[in-house]
């Protein structure tokens, strides 16, 4: 069993479900809506300067999932490429 930690702007949750939908992931998961904190690109922290958020999705599944997964956040990335996606597995 792993655990999977995708963490990525609040602009973009709808393209991730839609892309692990469409990947045929098996969709049990658990989103946390706000989350505030800075990765690579710039900050996002519900604030007046920096006024964008983040979304914390996890899910646990098996390994032959992840593949499905990795495919899903690839077609994100490609499509914002100026966005930061951070995808985990642990």
């Amino acid at each position: 069993m792993r655990r999977v930690e995708i963490i990525a702007a609040q602009a973009i949750l709808d393209d991730v479900l839609e892309a692990l939908e469409y990947f045929q992931v098996p969709m049990h998961y658990t989103i946390i809506p706000t989350a505030h904190g800075k990765g690579n690109t710039s900050p996002k922290l519900g604030d007046d300067v920096w006024p964008e958020e983040n979304f914390i999705l996890l899910m646990y599944c098996e390994e032959p999932t992840l593949a499905g997964i990795e495919q899903a956040i690839e077609l994100v990335k490609k499509k914002y490429d100026h966005e930061g996606i951070g995808y985990f597995v642990l």
